[in-house]
């Protein structure tokens, strides 16, 4: 093999190496302690890319391959729904990863290159939260952390982009270690993470307060599984077959009904008010009256302020019907939820499915019920770690991720859906109800801990009388500092070359 050959196959063997340890390190596989080495591969490839020709376009290139081996195979369960907008979404991704590489390429060989490449890393994870169409962070490297891993309670006061920050920084100090062949400098620098984490780690959740909820999350299952919001979802079948399941799986709470009951997501698919759905609301008033006048929270829909457009909400009900309170969600699926630019896409054909679009609602809202001021999340929206704490700082003092999964089958993303949840209980300091319709299901504690957790399609309910707390974490006082303040570097740092070119440029004209 020729040297060059020698330069693409190493590479390439990096590229990948690091695309399926930071697949291997979130669900299904879930070694979560790969997420402390994941990176390692992409920090080699940087840097064996310095010697390169073109070392940035380099990093793009081989980044990307990275990329698209770990999104490619973490977004498995996107294929139902077409190939198409599953190699696109992977793709799209992947392009984050390859800015990265590009960036450790660039900068790495500086004096202060592995924090540096820590940075670009919480940079580039802080861009995927925010762009394109709102951003998409599945994936972070600070989920792999979910299930207690070491640095899960870095969350509490600096978020998930705080532990992928602090994963970051224990792989480039193994990666340097590798690269120097010594010990004494990672090692020093590992002890440093260890001190930082460790005095993180150290702030204790919130206390609760005195009062409890007595709430339960009913797992009715979802029997036809359907599009987020395609046509097969109009089938009024299909909706009254879903609203009786959901009564039916909520019976064995008649003799003893909890504070609060939870239908998930899409338990009521036609909008309730309406009294043209009358079968839909009779099954309600059904639900109300097993339950002996408490609360009945559920999800469903409300029509929009034109034709075609409605509002994925959830729904306090009481007597009569009457909608005592609503939560609206605000962070619509694109491409599942609603189509963008609709009057240019809305006629390509995969593009049909979705007739109508789902409107964002402008600002957070506090269901309370029992007494009890309640922030839900509706679906997606858990993987946006600002809108859970602006529902925090609203006044929430526990949560509620109302769900529908049914879509995606036996796939991982039921699982690493669930370690959204984990991550925002951590970051808020609140217990918080993972309510899916079709599973999986759960209480999750301030500390990311699950209990009660359901199998997918089973029928089942899980309740418990929760601690309400109204005291907040550093993370939802002081906000994204980490990614915040990553971005800025990042920015900052590319101003500093492109400067720093133009100079040298006239010095030697």
């Amino acid at each position: 093999m020729t040297p060059r050959g020698r330069d693409r196959a190493r590479r390439a063997g990096l590229a990948v190496a690091g695309g399926v340890l930071l697949y291997a390190a979130h669900p299904p596989a879930d070694l979560g302690w790969l997420g402390l080495v994941a990176v390692v591969p992409l920090l080699a490839l940087g840097r064996d890319l310095r010697a390169a020709a073109r070392p940035v376009a380099g990093g793009l290139w081989w980044g990307l391959l990275s990329g698209l081996v770990f999104f490619a195979t973490l977004l498995t369960w996107l294929v139902p729904f077409g190939v198409v907008a599953w190699l696109l979404l992977a793709l799209i991704q992947a392009a984050f990863i390859g800015l990265f590489v590009a960036a450790v390429a660039a900068w790495g060989q500086r004096r202060f290159g592995a924090a540096a490449a820590v940075v670009a890393w919480v940079a580039m994870e802080a861009a995927r939260t925010r762009w394109p169409l709102g951003g998409f962070p599945w994936g972070a490297l600070g989920y792999s952390q979910h299930e207690a891993g070491l640095l899960l309670p870095v969350a509490r006061s600096l978020g998930v982009l705080g532990v992928s920050a602090a994963c970051a920084a224990v792989a480039a100090c193994v990666e340097c270690g590798l690269a120097h062949r010594s010990i004494l400098r990672p090692f020093l620098g590992l002890l440093g993470v260890a001190a930082v984490a460790s005095g993180l780690a150290a702030v204790p959740p919130p206390a609760p307060g005195g009062d409890r909820l007595d709430i339960a999350a009913v797992q009715g299952n979802d029997l036809q599984r359907s599009g987020a919001a395609g046509v097969a979802r109009l089938d009024d079948e299909r909706i009254v077959n879903v609203a009786e399941a959901m009564l039916e799986a909520t019976r064995p709470l008649a003799g003893d009904p909890p504070d609060v009951t939870v239908w998930p997501e899409n338990s009521l698919d036609a909008d309730v008010t309406d009294p043209a759905n009358a079968e839909l609301r009779s099954i309600v008033s059904s639900a109300l009256e097993l339950l002996n006048g408490e609360a009945l929270v559920a999800g469903g829909l409300l029509a929009g302020p034109r034709p075609g457009t409605v509002y994925n909400a959830v729904l306090e009900l009481g007597p009569g019907l009457a909608v005592d309170d609503t939560y609206r969600k605000r962070h619509p699926v694109p491409f599942g939820e609603y189509v963008p630019l609709r009057p240019v896409l809305g006629a390509l054909p995969p593009l049909r499915q979705i007739p109508r679009d789902v409107l964002g609602a402008d600002s957070p809202g506090i269901v309370t019920v029992a007494g009890a001021p309640l922030g839900f999340v509706i679906c997606f929206e858990n993987i946006f770690p600002a809108l859970v704490r602006d529902q925090v700082r609203a006044g929430a003092e526990l949560l509620v991720v109302s769900t529908n999964n049914a879509s995606y089958g036996y796939s991982a993303m039921s699982r690493q859906h669930l370690a959204f949840s984990q991550l925002r209980a951590v970051e808020s300091g609140r217990w918080t109800l993972h309510a899916g319709i079709s599973g999986t299901s759960g209480i999750i504690d301030p500390s990311g801990r699950v209990s009660q957790r359901t199998r997918l399609y089973d029928e089942a309910i899980v309740r418990g009388e929760l601690p309400l707390g109204s005291q907040p974490t550093p993370y939802v006082v002081l906000g994204d500092v980490v990614g915040v303040g990553a971005m800025t570097l990042a920015v900052l740092a590319m101003l500093g070359g492109f400067v720093g070119r133009a100079r040298k440029g006239r010095t030697t004209r």
